[in-house]
């Protein structure tokens, strides 16, 4: 029976080019990388450990999946109709730019749904939104613009272990990532090596590590 895990990643920080996307290539796993650019001030502060137009485009070019996650990553539930569109449109506009095609999967800042926003992440083409509610996907029973997702950070590493064991037959697992390691945002780091442990782990027990967007399309 088939082990499904959805792997994503959030806010494109420097170490998903430099030390992720390399060991997925390796091991042959997909993903999908989420990008937001936060507030000017914020971006301008912390600029070294953003990942550039030109590093998202290989990323995109080597095959793995770029997302939208908003421009400037607020919480949609408090946003208004024009500022929801506005966020999505930008980011969108940023990556096509950069020859990245228009994304097709998005992920809700913070990871609440957003359904005020659900709709009108449909009417711009979207095919999901990623939300953190814990518990798996099917996508024949469930609604893809809340694609629930397991967020994993810190140094215990029981709460991977026991969320993959979901993975069954239809029930996928999404596994929510940040940076690996993420040292803007401590309060969601992954050490390289306990990351490298968690991969080798799905390799070698036979699960199919894949992109939303790819499994979405089977």
């Amino acid at each position: 029976m088939e082990k499904t895990i959805l792997l994503t990643f959030d806010d494109a920080v420097t170490s998903q080019y430099h030390l992720v996307a390399p060991l997925l290539r390796r091991l042959g796993f997909g993903a999908t990388f989420y990008v937001c650019r936060f507030p000017d001030a914020w971006r301008a502060a912390h600029s070294r450990a953003l990942l550039s137009a030109e590093q998202l485009k290989e990323l995109s070019d080597a095959g793995f999946e770029i997302g939208n996650h908003t421009w400037n990553h607020p919480d949609l539930r408090r946003c208004d109709e024009k500022t929801i569109l506005r966020e999505v449109d930008e980011l969108d506009s940023f990556l096509i730019h950069a020859g990245i095609p228009k994304p097709r999967n998005f992920a809700y800042p913070g990871g609440p749904f957003a359904e005020n926003a659900a709709k009108l992440l449909a009417s711009r083409g979207f095919l999901s939104a990623r939300s953190t509610e814990q518990r798996t996907f099917n996508k024949q029973r469930d609604d893809w613009m809340n694609l629930p997702s397991f967020p994993i950070q810190g140094e215990n590493p029981h709460r991977f272990y026991d969320t993959v064991a979901r993975a069954e037959g239809d029930e996928a697992v999404c596994l929510v990532f940040h940076g690996v390691p993420d040292l803007v945002h401590p309060w969601v780091n992954t050490d390289f090596p306990r990351f490298t442990q968690y991969m080798v782990y799905l390799k070698e027990n036979g699960y199919r590590v894949m992109s939303v967007g790819d499994f979405l399309a089977e």
